[in-house]
């Protein structure tokens, strides 16, 4: 996934202003540098995983576009969208589904053995079981 820059600006009651030119419906704000990247990573993340009033982002700008546009006392840093982050965001929709009660022990099994949730583990088959047939990923 690509990098994202955020503009930073110092806040005159301290802590730092984070923005992102490309998205600009994703801010953040930090009391230090640090601290307002890591609230930017979730603020970006959730914005491209939701998304706004239907509004697709494309890809960014390169670091020299958003820096021409940068006042002194603002800094122009890179911010990845966390796929993991991005998830929690994505929309979810409760289904009842029918399991043969064997496979279903076997599938709790297997999902507790990789430290993770039934639906969680289902989700990951299903993703996968998509993506190894390519004419079924296009839908």
């Amino acid at each position: 996934m690509s990098n994202y820059y955020a503009v930073l600006t110092p806040v005159a009651e301290g802590g730092w202003l984070v923005q992102f030119p490309d998205v600009p419906a994703a801010a953040a704000q930090g009391k230090t540098v640090e601290e307002a990247l890591a609230m930017a990573v979730d603020a970006l993340s959730g914005i491209l995983a939701v998304g706004r009033k239907g509004r697709d982002y494309h890809a960014p700008r390169t670091y020299a576009e958003i820096a021409k546009e940068r006042t002194a006392e603002e800094l122009v840093m890179p911010v990845s969208p966390n796929e993991a982050i991005m998830e929690e965001y994505r929309p979810k929709k409760r289904i009842n589904v029918m399991a043969d009660a064997e496979l279903l022990e076997r599938i709790d099994a297997q999902a507790a053995a990789e430290k993770t949730d039934r639906s969680s583990w289902l989700m990951r088959a299903a993703r996968k079981a998509i993506e190894d047939k390519p004419h079924m990923s296009a839908r």
